[in-house]
């Protein structure tokens, strides 16, 4: 999505326009999925949904492996 600016120039009063770019902004650079919600975003994506679908198995080493139970439940 793009904003459309109105500028009055000094030169004889015209009415210049400038069209600001929402996709090159910085703000939107950095984060490019601020429009959406992480739900929407994850349904998109066809995320495998873990809420009460998974298993964790402690490697031993600090970290944890969690497997779905069911791939087929996605968001």
């Amino acid at each position: 999505m793009s904003k459309l600016f109105f500028h009055n120039t000094h030169k004889g009063g015209l009415l210049m326009m400038f069209r600001e770019a929402n996709e090159l902004s910085r703000k939107f650079l950095a984060n490019p999925h601020q429009d959406k919600s992480f739900i929407e975003r994850l349904k998109n994506n066809k995320s495998i949904d873990l809420r009460n679908n998974m298993i964790t198995v402690d490697l031993g080493n600090g970290y944890e492996d969690i497997i779905p139970i069911d791939t087929n439940k996605k968001f």
